[in-house]
């Protein structure tokens, strides 16, 4: 856990959240305007999360020092938990274990996808900087 630098973290949730909600809000007042019969919303919306986690844990892993996938890690298992405890507050009923295990599950998979793809991103930055040389190079 020393590894482990909150305010990307922070950051990287606050990216997750804010790109889930305004596509979730972007895409029901598409609803609302078309006035169309959806049937998947909820799929859609779970799609949006997915990509919102997939954001925010790119976002965590750039600014991360080191262990960038670990970052994203955190990432996707707090927005999981979010998701997972929104999801009992509307419809209890509607969720059984095996789809909360699998919401954690794919989630957080999702920010070690994007944790470890920031951290390339900031690692392949690093080498465009001037006076940065490749590994390897003799100079």
């Amino acid at each position: 856990m020393n590894n482990v630098r909150i305010k990307a973290v922070g950051l990287g949730l606050a990216v997750a959240l804010g790109l889930w909600l305004l596509t979730g809000l972007g895409s029901f007042l598409w609803v609302l305007a078309s006035a169309q019969r959806v049937i998947n919303l909820g799929l859609y919306l779970y799609i949006l999360g997915i990509l919102g986690v997939l954001c925010g844990a790119i976002v965590a892993g750039r600014m991360s020092t080191a262990q960038g996938w670990l970052h994203g890690l955190w990432v996707g298992l707090l927005l999981g938990l979010f998701g997972v405890i929104l999801n009992l507050e509307l419809v209890p009923e509607l969720y059984s274990w095996g789809a909360i295990g699998r919401q954690l599950l794919v989630w957080t998979l999702w920010g070690v996808t994007g944790g470890y793809l920031g951290a390339h991103f900031r690692s392949s930055e690093r080498g465009k900087r001037k006076g940065v040389r490749a590994r390897g190079k003799a100079g």
